[in-house]
């Protein structure tokens, strides 16, 4: 297989096929909605499925290998359980110490993320900032910032297509406007909002009168539609 192709979608701001945001000048990569042990939680649940829980870090760690950071920052929910088990906990931390052996670790608070105070709360803030933009879960969003990028996760964005044999799927993709970009869920257990139905009015953004959908298939990101607000 060939190699991955970003593209830029805002000043500075890269979409990386993973779904993770890569930013050059700050050597930054920008990864939302992990949901680190969502199968121990889903079988706490009674679902029985197979355990695949290490697809999500593996993900992180191929995206980390390739774009070398000095920076990772997680965007929120990075649990997916508030109060995770021991199982849970073990594979949370795990990751958590791994990654930070790896390059300086940012956690943004997310409302899935209560946990995490106990054992990480050294590395947990309410939102990251540089002199570009704020990157903040996205629960609650800012209001507009005049020189400020607002960049968030949470919202789990996608877009459902139809291929050439009639199959549909939803793509995990990337919303991009001149005062907001939203990130595609890096875990692919995340069920998405489909933005064909339209855009959530939380969101505020005011662009140019549209606002620029990029799908992350894994190996590249596309633009596949403009939307009016």
């Amino acid at each position: 297989m060939g190699p991955v192709t970003m593209l830029e979608i805002g000043p500075g701001r890269w979409a990386h096929p993973s779904g993770a945001l890569w930013l050059p000048s700050e050597r930054a990569v920008v990864i939302a909605d992990v949901h680190l042990g969502f199968g121990w939680a889903q079988r706490r649940r009674g679902e029985l499925g197979a355990l695949q829980d290490g697809l999500v870090p593996a993900r992180m760690e191929a995206v980390i290998d390739e774009l070398a950071p000095r920076r990772i920052v997680l965007l929120g929910d990075i649990v997916h359980a508030p109060r995770p088990a021991p199982e849970e906990r073990e594979l949370i931390t795990g990751v958590l110490r791994r990654l930070e052996a790896r390059a300086q670790l940012t956690l943004v608070r997310g409302n899935h993320d209560r946990g995490l105070e106990r054992d990480f709360s050294r590395l947990m803030v309410e939102r990251w900032e540089t002199r570009a933009l704020v990157a903040v879960h996205g629960d609650r969003l800012p209001s507009r910032l005049r020189t400020r990028h607002i960049v968030a996760g949470h919202w789990h964005p996608a877009y459902r297509v139809t291929d050439a044999a009639g199959v549909r799927h939803r793509l995990p993709v990337f919303a991009a406007g001149d005062a907001l970009t939203v990130l595609p869920a890096f875990s692919p257990f995340a069920a998405g909002l489909d933005l064909r139905k339209g855009l959530p009015p939380e969101w505020n953004l005011r662009t140019n009168g549209s606002v620029r959908i990029y799908a992350a298939s894994g190996r590249r990101v596309l633009l596949i539609a403009e939307k009016a607000i």
